[in-house]
């Protein structure tokens, strides 16, 4: 993968964690909400080949220690501004996934001159982009109805490893506060201009005729792939990086 730096930032009042990965134009990835950067470790490898990777950890997730502050997608997007500021990014393609999809919603509207091409799974840039039992169980999340290797995962790299059902309380509360500067109007969307995939797994729990209509809202069009929400990135990600290839035009000669 070439070069692999990581490190920290002070941003905001967080001590904000990134990885860089590769060389060539920079490409942001912005995981889902409480995973960590790792998600993205079997597609890395692919996308390090032809760009600078830049992997970018929340408020309270992975190494990036929590504040005493609420969760926010709006504060996340302006954490991941100043972030690429500081590190001298003017302008970069980003890859959001699920909630670091909505913050890249979030870095479109505030801050557009930062993106080149969007690509966005399994995003939504409002609650009733999920199935209504989803809505219910981010309302009411608990520790314990997460995957085990999302705790694992956390524990693994957080500086504060028995935090992890603080964490989900936290985005309990961030889903029951109905923040509405967290989530975007459709107006909004369709004012985006700058390139936009949009993907979702067949077998995901956003509503399809909602990622149809906001695709739609995007000027794009829905792509597919098989799998559930994490599956098409964890464990059978080729179609997934087939299509971020082609839209990024990540190519050997480039």
């Amino acid at each position: 993968m070439g070069n692999t730096f990581s490190g920290y930032k002070k941003v905001n009042g967080l001590n904000m964690y990134y990885e860089i990965h590769g060389s060539g134009k920079p490409l942001i990835l912005l995981h889902g909400q409480f995973a960590t950067a790792s998600m993205f470790y079997p597609i890395l490898p692919d996308l390090a080949q032809h760009r600078q990777v830049v992997l970018i950890e929340q408020q309270g997730h992975g190494h990036t220690a929590d504040i005493n502050r609420p969760l926010s997608f709006a504060q996340m997007g302006r954490d991941t501004a100043e972030l690429l500021s500081q590190l001298g990014i003017a302008e970069a393609d980003v890859f959001g996934y699920s909630g670091g999809g909505t913050i890249a919603l979030q870095l479109a509207k505030s801050n557009p001159h930062l993106i080149r091409k969007m690509a966005l799974a399994s995003t939504v840039y409002s609650m009733d982009g999920y199935f209504p039992y989803i809505v219910e169980g981010l309302k009411h999340a608990s520790a314990e109805a997460f995957p085990s290797q999302m705790k694992k995962e956390y524990e693994r790299v957080a500086p504060h490893p028995e935090n992890w059902s603080k964490l989900i309380a936290k985005g309990a509360e961030m889903a029951n506060s109905l923040n509405k500067e967290d989530f975007l109007e459709p107006a909004q969307l369709q004012h985006i201009t700058v390139p936009v995939l949009l993907v979702i797994g067949d077998n995901d729990i956003i509503r399809p005729e909602y990622a149809h209509e906001m695709a739609k809202l995007l000027h794009t069009k829905l792509v597919v792939v098989t799998g559930d929400h994490a599956s098409y990135i964890t464990t059978q990600p080729q179609p997934l990086l087939g299509h971020l290839k082609k839209f990024f035009e990540l190519s050997i000669n480039q």
